[in-house]
């Protein structure tokens, strides 16, 4: 089982990134990087053929960054999750070391938003909902440089701002479900080791 992160001395709800931390951090990492590398061809071709299609399908490679978060409850789990799927894939996708933008620009959004969110009290379903609908803004700006300007227009731009918070939303559903499953059958505990009203573990950023 995971370990629960240490907090520092004269630091009330600071966590240290230990050792067990990284390493699961890292696997969800490898995976995303395969699963990026595997998917590739689709995405690429979406992207090409109808943008708000690709904007749709790109959220499944949020999954397993946002499920990071969920069960370790390390603050930056999110980004460091990305940051590693785009080294790791660096060599397999078009766009080489660009590829990082993206990952890291959403990892932060979605990190800095539980952040500013868990400050109060113990994470819940809509803290992820909004730090999805952070990520779907950010990548969708930083996707427009990079659009055909023939994909410019308005109506195709809508829909790819939609199709990006509908793909992030449905990521961070499917994480948030998958990451209850995991501690309710006590494969791992809640970082926190605090529960919630309902008596069910919840996190703390």
């Amino acid at each position: 089982m995971a370990t629960e992160p240490s907090r520092r001395p004269g630091r009330p709800g600071a966590r240290r990134l230990s050792t067990r931390t990284l390493l699961i951090i890292a696997a969800f990492g490898a995976l995303g990087a395969l699963l990026l590398i595997l998917v590739a061809p689709v995405t690429a071709i979406l992207a090409a053929l109808f943008p708000p299609a690709y904007a749709v399908a790109a959220g499944v490679h949020s999954i397993l960054p946002f499920l990071a978060r969920r069960l370790v409850g390390f603050p930056w789990a999110t980004t460091i999750a990305f940051s590693l799927v785009g080294l790791l894939a660096i060599g397999f996708t078009p766009l080489g070391a660009l590829i990082l933008v993206p990952l890291v620009v959403g990892g932060a959004g979605f990190d800095v938003t539980l952040l500013a969110l868990g400050r109060r009290g113990p994470l819940r379903p809509w803290h992820y909902v909004l730090g999805a609908l952070v990520t779907a803004v950010l990548l969708f700006l930083v996707s427009l440089p990079v659009m055909s300007p023939d994909d410019l227009a308005v109506p195709i731009l809508l829909l790819t701002l939609l199709g990006r918070m509908a793909g992030q939303l449905a990521a961070a559903g499917i994480a948030w479900l998958l990451g209850d499953r995991v501690l309710r059958a006590g494969i791992m505990r809640a970082p926190s080791g605090e529960r919630g009203d309902g008596g069910e573990p919840v996190l703390h950023p």
